[in-house]
């Protein structure tokens, strides 16, 4: 009688439960019979997980060529502007994705509030220069807590638990999903700008050796700017891109200084703004410029074998955790088990005389 009554006490209490949740209620007097509202849920999920994917899918994607179109119009621009040829042009009609990205992120103000935070700035640090970059980061900012929020909802929905506290703890779904929402646009953003970085300090002792040797051939700073970057554009093309559009602005400004600021404000990185305070400082004094890109780029390259020397002393401790975990186990197994298999057979053997 005592685990009836628990039995009943438990079954009035899911059922409670189920009373008490108004979507549940709502889906199951509205969705055709043969939908359950488990596959209802889980349609929903699969339908903002694809969605997410294909999203941030075609906004990575744009980057795989990274040298070819912005330079490609940029060098069409200067041409124009040098031939003379400023008559007006019919405007490229953008997109309608990108039109309801802009009209949603400027209804909402968005872009006023990212310009604040600085966040223009670390987008075109993470090479995305295009005038609507902005609008549609501000997009993702908006939508993209909404969408992680909803599928956290459905996964509160669809695992249904029994006691109390696994329903209160259960909450913590959708919270979680308003959070990543929130923070994953920036980390994203971070992480290219992270790896754009990386690949521009990597190119650097290779870009100075070339424009060391484009110096001592009588060339200028824009001429071997561009030299470089059309001879890089392919190894290191992110380099190659910064190099090429330094290029184009040191010809349009009238102050040199000023693209090379714009360079390092670009590339945030302690060894390009070494190099824009050597390329200002020897135009100032009149110091021979191969000279100091040769002493810049031997450093860069001492540079990074310290940081390859360093990454090899770390391997050792980073090691330790995999083997304990996997090699170890592994070896134990190939050491002992003969043994073990020999003291099974012996004692087996024992055994068998001794019943004799």
């Amino acid at each position: 009688m005592v685990y009836a009554s628990h039995g009943e006490v438990r079954n009035i209490a899911m059922a409670t439960i189920q009373k008490a949740d108004p979507i549940t209620t709502f889906l199951k007097h509205n969705l055709p019979h043969f939908i359950s509202v488990n596959m209802f849920y889980v349609g929903i999920s699969c339908v903002l997980v694809v969605v997410c994917i294909i999203v941030f899918r075609n906004m990575l994607g744009k980057k795989s060529n990274k040298m070819s179109h912005r330079i490609k119009a940029i060098h069409e621009r200067r041409k124009e502007l040098y031939s003379g040829l400023l008559a007006t042009k019919k405007r490229k009609k953008p997109e309608g994705s990108i039109n309801f990205m802009r009209m949603v992120s400027m209804k909402f103000h968005l872009v006023k509030k990212l310009e604040l935070e600085q966040s223009e700035a670390m987008l075109v640090q993470a090479g995305f220069r295009s005038k609507d970059a902005l609008s549609i980061f501000a997009f993702f900012t908006l939508v993209l807590p909404f969408i992680l929020g909803g599928i956290g909802l459905a996964a509160m929905q669809f695992t249904n638990p029994a006691s109390f506290n696994a329903k209160m703890m259960n909450y913590i779904w959708p919270v979680l999903g308003l959070y990543m929402g929130l923070k994953l646009p920036w980390m994203v953003l971070k992480r290219i700008r992270k790896k754009r970085y990386i690949a521009i300090q990597r190119g650097l002792s290779d870009t100075l050796d070339l424009m060391t040797v484009c110096a001592e051939a009588g060339l200028s700073v824009p001429a071997a700017m561009d030299r470089v970057s059309r001879e890089l554009g392919t190894a290191y093309p992110e380099i190659a891109e910064e190099l090429a559009l330094t290029s184009i602005e040191i010809s349009f400004y009238p102050d040199r200084n000023k693209a090379l600021y714009n360079l390092a404000d670009r590339c945030d990185l302690k060894e390009v703004r070494g190099i824009v305070t050597v390329l200002i400082q020897t135009e100032k004094y009149g110091t021979p410029i191969a000279q100091a890109l040769r002493v810049l780029s031997s450093e860069f390259r001492h540079a990074r074998m310290l940081r390859a020397e360093n990454k090899a002393a770390r391997l050792p401790a980073m090691m330790t955790l995999p083997m304990i975990l996997f090699i170890l186990p592994t070896v134990f197994i190939i050491i002992m088990a003969p043994a073990v298999i020999s003291a099974k057979k012996n004692f087996a053997t024992q055994s068998s005389q001794q019943q004799k």
